[in-house]
């Protein structure tokens, strides 16, 4: 989703509430519960006005009163059962010319690289460290080597943006979204071919149908991760095949209808039931929606979140898409991340502040004693799109270290915001909080 790009920064210087699905829908969502184990636009954000809203009021550190952390790579804050793997997950890699262009690099002095967005990402790394797996959103296409590039509409961004992704510690990345077609067929099989050479695995759009039908399982030292995903919208261009790009579209949209957004979240429901198959231990699903730059969950976010949870055939669920952190709830005892925001961006003006900031969600895996597998912790980071005037993820935590990004009132003003927008009842019930390395690096 976009809108025309937003001045760069100076150098130097609706509460997720539960709604019943639409009758066919869950009629589908009933019958793949039966059937199941246990288990349109982008610029400095896109083109909607911000809303108002959040949720509750965070109540503080609610990890404070946790037992002490188990011992082991990868473990949140207490992890009572014998075995745990963590998943990170972040928002959009939105780059627009006024980003770029700030890490245009010599290709004489770097290996042939026309641009070095190593510090754009750097900051993510200790966080990254502290997970067992780390999946990014690869937002936009990338262009060929040295260019041309394209920035809203129709984006064809640096390709190099995916080996910083990878030296920041990413594993792999989600590529479904509205930008996806932008250049067609060969756009989308030119981003694969580059995730590829950076080393890193990928899922939601494809180069053949073989590759189509295969789910993304990442391994890790104690188990299988697999992600399954789908974009509401391409922005209204064509879709050359049915299998080309992963969808999970809008019901309640006429041009789409409620059989067709039930076969969506069908295929979704298989593609988890394959992934376990071929020995994932948990299925998490990623949603990409479109409507831009609120602080509350959508009808069809909530809407097809709780179908895919209902389905029982996923462990977890999260969003990004909207370019704006959203609440976090727990529904019927599954975790549903509406909206992680930005990863990196563009600045934007202040009407549009939450394209200027995200989290990075990190879900806590636990294998209980029956071998079924939960989520026993989820924590957050808050963050900004600048640190001291420059273009470069950065967090605001409590407790960062790398310091102010802002200023100590902006980075104090976006955690509070943050945290007044994902802690939801449901939420704090079961313990969200906020992700903090300095109690990590004491277990």
């Amino acid at each position: 989703m976009t809108l025309s790009p937003a001045p760069s920064p100076a150098r130097g210087a609706r509460r997720g509430l539960p709604l019943r699905l639409p009758a066919t829908l869950a009629a589908v969502t009933l019958l793949l519960t039966a059937g199941c184990g246990a288990r349109e636009h982008d610029a400095a954000g896109d083109a909607a006005a911000s809303s108002s809203g959040g949720a509750s009021a965070a109540s503080g550190d609610a990890g404070a009163n946790r037992a002490a952390p188990s011992p082991g790579p990868g473990r949140g804050p207490a992890c009572p059962e014998d075995t745990c793997m963590t998943l990170a997950v972040s928002g959009d890699m939105l780059l627009h010319e006024g980003l770029w262009s700030r890490f245009a690099a010599d290709p004489q002095r770097t290996d042939g690289a026309n641009f070095d967005f190593a510090p754009l990402l750097a900051e993510q790394k200790p966080y990254l460290d502290a997970a067992d797996v780390a999946v990014c959103q690869a937002e936009t296409p990338v262009a060929p080597s040295g260019g041309p590039y394209s920035a809203y509409p129709e984006f064809s961004v640096p390709p190099e943006i995916f080996t910083a992704a990878k030296g920041a510690g990413y594993d792999a990345c989600t590529s479904a979204s509205n930008h996806t077609v932008d250049q067609g067929v060969a756009g989308v099989e030119r981003t694969l071919s580059t995730l590829d050479r950076a080393g890193l695995q990928h899922t939601g759009s494809y180069a053949s149908e073989a590759d189509a039908e295969q789910p993304m399982i990442v391994d890790t030292p104690t188990g299988k991760i697999a992600v399954v995903t789908g974009t509401n919208s391409l922005n209204e261009k064509p879709q050359d095949a049915p299998w080309r790009v992963d969808r999970l579209r809008d019901g309640a949209d006429p041009r789409v209808g409620e059989d067709t957004a039930a076969q969506d979240v069908a295929h979704a429901v298989a593609q988890a039931e394959k992934a376990r198959e071929q020995g994932a231990d948990v299925v998490v699903a990623a949603m990409h929606s479109i409507l831009e730059y609120t602080d509350t969950a959508d009808e069809y976010q909530r809407t097809t979140a709780h179908a895919l949870a209902d389905s029982g055939a996923f462990d977890a669920v999260y969003g990004h898409g909207s370019h704006s952190v959203q609440p976090i709830e727990n529904y019927h005892g599954r975790w549903i991340v509406y909206g992680v925001g930005n990863n990196v961006t563009e600045t934007a003006p202040p009407v549009n502040e939450s394209n200027n900031q995200g989290i990075t969600a990190r879900f806590q895996f636990a294998r209980e004693g029956d071998g079924a597998w939960r989520v026993s912790d989820l924590a957050w980071v808050p963050s900004s799109n600048t640190r001291g005037g420059e273009y470069a993820w950065c967090p605001v935590a409590s407790d960062a270290p790398s310091g102010v990004c802002r200023s100590e009132a902006e980075d104090r003003a976006i955690r509070e915001r943050i945290a007044g927008i994902v802690t939801t009842d449901s939420a704090r019930e079961h313990g969200l909080h906020e992700w903090k390395l300095s109690e990590d690096r004491a277990r």
